[in-house]
């Protein structure tokens, strides 16, 4: 695993999957991976390979949706095997991920060739229906809470990365105060009143850190190696997350090994 990778679950009890390799010929890949919160074991792969996919829910109970290009599978994850569940209405990759299994959130995306979209589905955990736009459409930002108590932060357009951000209370999106730093690709833990925002491409990668509660963004302790595109703890909090996979800035530095790859992130 490398990059682009999607994950799910906690700081302790975490699963990546997917992704691509950083080297040509950047082939997405199928292979996931368990964290115990001491070491990595490879499990049964996905059905299919993916990169640029999202990722949602708990170790036992995950979704993997999406993905280049303009994928519309997805697939279901119960700690032990995949199955495949309800498709995409609309193909596309690079969305943010929100809530569990059975009650998610993909929330705007890439529609190739050119689209940063808008577009919101829910998934009940058999199928997925259309849900209320965002404000502004943009790819790779970072999702955090459930389906009633959403947030979207950070990403880009086809020109810039944002700070902006924007919450979901089941009906509606708003625009809310902006996260500390514009990025895209970064990783996150926590729920809509308290989350962490970590990494991303600024364009290069980062370290920066950032925590909200709620209606205020506050700077964070800078990670120990810059990254974007990598796995973070969707179910985790924002005081102890879990930063995994990813890119650091050159096809040498792809973080592919169990003992380089992670990055625990806890704060006070």
């Amino acid at each position: 695993l490398a990059r682009t990778t999607a994950s799910a679950g906690t700081q302790t009890a975490n699963v990546i999957f997917g992704g691509e390799m950083g080297n040509p010929p950047y082939a997405p890949q199928s292979v996931v991976e368990e964290y115990n919160g001491t070491a990595w074991s490879e499990v049964n792969n996905m059905p299919g390979t993916k990169s640029n996919l999202s990722g949602l829910g708990t170790q036992i109970a995950a979704l993997a949706i999406g993905g280049y290009p303009n994928v519309t599978a997805t697939f279901e994850y119960d700690g032990t095997n995949w199955s495949s569940g309800g498709s995409l209405g609309t193909g596309r990759e690079l969305m943010a991920g929100i809530g569990v299994q059975t009650a998610g959130l993909v929330v705007g995306g890439y529609v190739r060739p050119s689209t940063n979209t808008t577009a919101v589905e829910s998934y009940n955990g058999t199928s997925w229906t259309g849900a209320p736009s965002l404000n502004t459409g943009l790819r790779s930002r970072t999702g955090s809470g459930t389906t009633s108590a959403g947030l979207a932060a950070g990403g880009q357009d086809n020109s810039a990365v944002t700070n902006a951000v924007e919450e979901y209370d089941g009906s509606s999106w708003t625009t809310v105060n902006t996260r500390t730093y514009a990025a895209g690709s970064a990783m996150g833990s926590g729920t809509q009143t308290a989350a962490l925002n970590f990494g991303g491409v600024q364009p290069g990668s980062i370290t920066t850190t950032a925590s909200y509660d709620g209606t205020n963004w506050s700077a964070g302790s800078a990670m120990a190696t810059a990254r974007q595109m990598g796995g973070g703890s969707p179910a985790g909090t924002s005081s102890s997350a879990l930063a995994t996979t990813g890119y650091s800035g050159t096809a040498s530095e792809e973080f592919t090994g169990a003992s380089t790859q992670t990055k625990n992130i806890t704060t006070s």
